[in-house]
């Protein structure tokens, strides 16, 4: 079960057009965990990004005492002949989120994208409720990936169920392990039996990590032994995620509210967007602004893209 979250899983693939930004939008990331983790032991961030990036991220990006970062290639994960390689970016992220923290045997860990910056302050227990993590949720409904989830297992589809909702969130090692298990068998990996499924169904989305994740500990029965139930997680004082402070457009990066002390609706994560194009010094000090209007008993947000 959950007994703490102080590890984090970060996948990273530097496009070749844009290196210089990801890896900007990956050393901001890293400050603004810097900034707001409050814990007596370092937040461990494990980065895995294919071979030819690893040089670049180790040498360039920023270190702090409280936030120990490693960086590995994914070859130390996933075999040259895997078929890991035959998935597409989007796809291999997926399976980086479920297969690494199964390998090393992680347990309660927080799995983020470069598009993700930490807002608020938290420690090793803030997403901790009697040993089950606070995630985040989402209605099957609104999207197709959890019929074809369900299907996929062989699970009922119940379009009024909840599923853990897409990046940043809380997941652990043992239900991660619980998947990839449920897909391998002696003649195929988890690895090809879900690229198989990719290929057969090119045009849509089979599956996700989460809807994967989320199907198979529903078949199991566990899933609830894990993370607490959507519904008081969607009214819980401590939310992982803000979806109304993430942005999509640079012409947002200028919104901000003031709430009064006390209520705090804000979560601890927001999403930016990469496609917009705020300078990385702007996109600093409105982070630092968002923190000393906190530290001052107000809630604010600020948010911003790349």
């Amino acid at each position: 079960m959950f007994s703490e979250v102080r590890q984090a899983i970060l996948p990273v693939a530097l496009r070749k057009l844009k290196r210089r930004g990801d890896l900007e939008r990956t050393g901001l990331l890293i400050e603004s965990l810097a900034r707001h983790w409050r814990d007596t032991r370092p937040f461990q961030l494990l980065i895995v990004a294919p071979s030819v990036d690893v040089g670049l991220l180790r040498t360039n990006l920023p270190r702090f005492s409280n936030i120990d970062v490693s960086v590995r290639p994914e070859g130390d994960f996933f075999p040259a002949f895997s078929s890991f390689y035959l998935m597409t970016g989007w796809y291999r992220q997926q399976m980086v989120k479920l297969r690494v923290p199964a390998l090393l045997g992680f347990n309660g860990f927080l799995t983020l994208d470069s598009d993700v910056c930490c807002v608020g302050d938290f420690d090793a227990t803030t997403f901790v409720s009697d040993k089950r993590a606070l995630s985040r949720w989402e209605p099957k409904r609104d999207q197709a990936w959890w019929e074809s989830a369900s299907g996929i297992v062989g699970l009922p589809y119940d379009e009024k169920a909840h599923g853990l909702s897409v990046t940043p969130n809380l997941l652990h090692g043992h239900l991660a392990a619980q998947a990839l298990d449920f897909f391998s068998s002696p003649s195929s990996d988890a690895t090809a039996t879900l690229c198989k499924w990719v290929l057969r169904r090119i045009g849509s989305v089979p599956w996700t990590e989460y809807s994967l994740y989320t199907s198979v500990a529903e078949f199991k029965g566990n899933l609830l032994d894990y993370h607490v139930h959507w519904d008081p997680c969607y009214f819980s004082d401590v939310q992982l995620f803000s979806e109304h402070t993430s942005v999509w457009g640079a012409d947002e990066f200028e919104r901000m509210a003031v709430l009064p002390s006390g209520r705090d609706p804000v979560g601890k994560f927001i999403v930016v967007q990469s496609h917009a194009r705020i300078p990385v010094e702007r996109v600093r000090r409105s982070e630092e602004h968002t923190s000393e209007l906190q530290s001052h008993s107000f809630i604010s947000y600020a948010v911003f893209c790349l």
